[in-house]
């Protein structure tokens, strides 16, 4: 917290009663944001029910005081029920940005001097599962260190050629694909892996999120659709998340959150993008310009596939260990019950884009490094250094960024993050953010008040699902794991930095692209 939001918190707390007006909800130190962007001016954050046009000058709130501006924001229905009814809101377990969360303030205050904050926090509702923490284990004698060896990837990115590339490579399973992942409800996904691994080996690991608003079917439909046509052939397990039915224990705190594909034990399909409809919709804008329109509608994500097999033996290790430890805690299948509804959030399209980029492919001796979370220090060590190693651009694109509630030891690893990035900022690095509309104007002052620029150096841009970091137009991070604490700590995530101009300078075009005529500086009210 700076100095001036200190300042503006003894003013609020000093004159609360002025703030005494029809409609008003809270209260809080924040930053001055002007048409729909912040100006990075410190100020008064006043929410309302509704900002009205009209109001008798009685009922008016103060334009400044004691010269600091007061900025007032409708709230959403979410801040609505956060400020009004926290516990309601804690029980819906909106867990991140993308889900249905607002940021939460802990200076924030309502006009009886409540703090909403803590008991909207839907962790603290997380707390009353009554289920056993059980110890994360690796797989022993596979460490996650970096390999270096002759490799071929094949790059690519959603919406323009993500289904392409996945069809192509589960189409090439000659005898088993070992899969991780967090949500699977795209049919013509599930069609193309039951065509191609009927009498080969399938062993799945999944994840049982809120249903997806472009989802054909649930998880469990895809599970038991897959059953009935592999049989025996077929492996899967439940994962060990806190709130999953069939989970006797937990591991992961909110998701098993991964997307990763192990082929022949060869060749991993790595990415950001579930197999859903919004992270791998079914169309190909780069050989078909018919899917661009559509495609302003699905998600941006980066893809790779690695062959090289020492690699992907170390992925198959962890996710057949995944699997073993899940099925060792799965409770017998309940009836089946009416599917979790999805969050009530807007749709919403990018500009159009000025291009779609197709498929590259590189071959060459490449050093890349494996990610796996929840392996302590593994990610964070390694993106620390990564951020830390840019001396001329940074360029990162993430659904959010979400800075825990409360920072203590349990997440000042993602903290330190954050710390990196605004130590590059201050360096004279070209920083620049692209983040999707899930990160509003809160969840943006919070970052502005550590010291990030968000003003000069961050764009929203509709439809962002991806995880990934560019530096120095060098080396790539291609991953799963979003930023919050637990996506960069606790939750099962995996990633791959590659150490390769040529993959860099691939997404580093796309990410261009995307700054340039996908990206604004326009962000949704909280």
């Amino acid at each position: 917290m700076t100095e001036a939001q200190v300042h503006i918190g003894k003013i609020i707390a000093n004159r609360l009663g002025e703030f005494d007006k029809p409609g008003v909800l809270s209260v809080r130190p924040g930053f001055e944001v002007t048409g729909n962007w912040l100006t990075g001016r410190p100020a008064i954050v006043v929410t309302v029910r509704r900002k009205l046009r009209r109001m008798p000058a009685a009922d008016l709130l103060p334009e400044n005081i004691d010269g600091v501006p007061v900025d007032v924001r409708q709230a959403s229905p979410r801040k609505r029920m956060e400020v009004t009814e926290p516990l309601k809101y804690a029980a819906q377990l909106r867990l991140a940005p993308d889900t249905g969360s607002v940021p939460h303030f802990s200076d924030e205050t309502t006009l009886d001097a409540a703090h909403p904050a803590a008991a909207a926090s839907a962790h603290a509702q997380l707390a009353k599962v009554a289920k056993p923490e059980l110890p994360y284990s690796a797989p022993p004698g596979v460490p996650l260190t970096p390999i270096g060896a002759q490799a071929t990837l094949l790059l690519s990115a959603s919406p323009d050629t993500g289904w392409a590339v996945l069809k192509q490579f589960l189409a090439a399973t000659t005898a088993s694909l070992t899969v991780g992942m967090y949500d699977f409800t795209a049919a013509h996904v599930a069609k193309a892996v039951e065509a191609a691994l009927t009498d080969k080996r399938f062993d799945l690991v999944l994840d049982r999120p809120a249903l997806n608003p472009t989802a054909d079917q649930t998880d469990d439909d895809t599970v038991a659709a897959l059953k009935a046509a592999l049989g025996k052939n077929m492996s899967q397990a439940w994962a060990l998340t806190r709130m999953d039915k069939e989970a006797s224990a937990w591991i992961y705190p909110t998701s098993y959150h991964i997307k990763v594909a192990v082929q022949d034990s060869a060749r991993i399909w790595l990415s950001s993008g579930n197999w859903n409809n919004s992270n791998q919709p079914a169309i190909d804008p780069a050989s078909n310009a018919a899917d661009a329109t559509t495609a302003r509608h699905r998600d941006r994500d980066w893809h790779v596939v690695i062959s090289e097999p020492k690699l992907a033996k170390v992925f198959e290790a962890y996710l057949r260990n995944d699997l073993t430890v899940a099925a060792a805690h799965n409770e017998p299948p309940q009836a089946p019950g009416a599917p979790v509804p999805p969050p009530a959030l807007p749709s919403s399209s990018t500009p159009a884009f000025q291009q779609f980029f197709p498929t590259a492919t590189v071959t060459d001796k490449i050093t890349i490094t494996p990610l796996l979370t929840p392996d302590p220090g593994i990610y964070t060590n390694a993106i620390r250094a990564l951020i830390a190693s840019a001396t001329t651009s940074l360029y990162m694109q993430y659904q959010y960024i979400e800075l825990p509630k409360a920072v203590d030891a349990t997440s000042q690893a993602f903290i330190d993050l954050v710390h990196a990035v605004i130590d590059r900022q201050n360096t004279g690095v070209d920083v620049r953010i692209i983040m999707s509309e899930y990160e509003t104007a809160g969840y943006l002052e919070q970052l502005q008040g550590m010291g990030l620029n968000v003003v000069d150096n961050v764009k929203i841009q509709a439809n962002v699902h991806n995880k990934g970091i560019i530096v120095d137009g060098k080396t790539v991070l291609v991953s799963s794991q979003n930023w919050s604490t637990d996506g960069t700590l606790y939750n099962r995530d995996a990633g791959v930095i590659i150490d390769d101009r040529t993959s860099a300078q691939y997404f580093q075009q796309i990410f261009l692209h995307d700054w340039d005529h996908l990206a604004l500086k326009r962000a949704a009210s909280d």
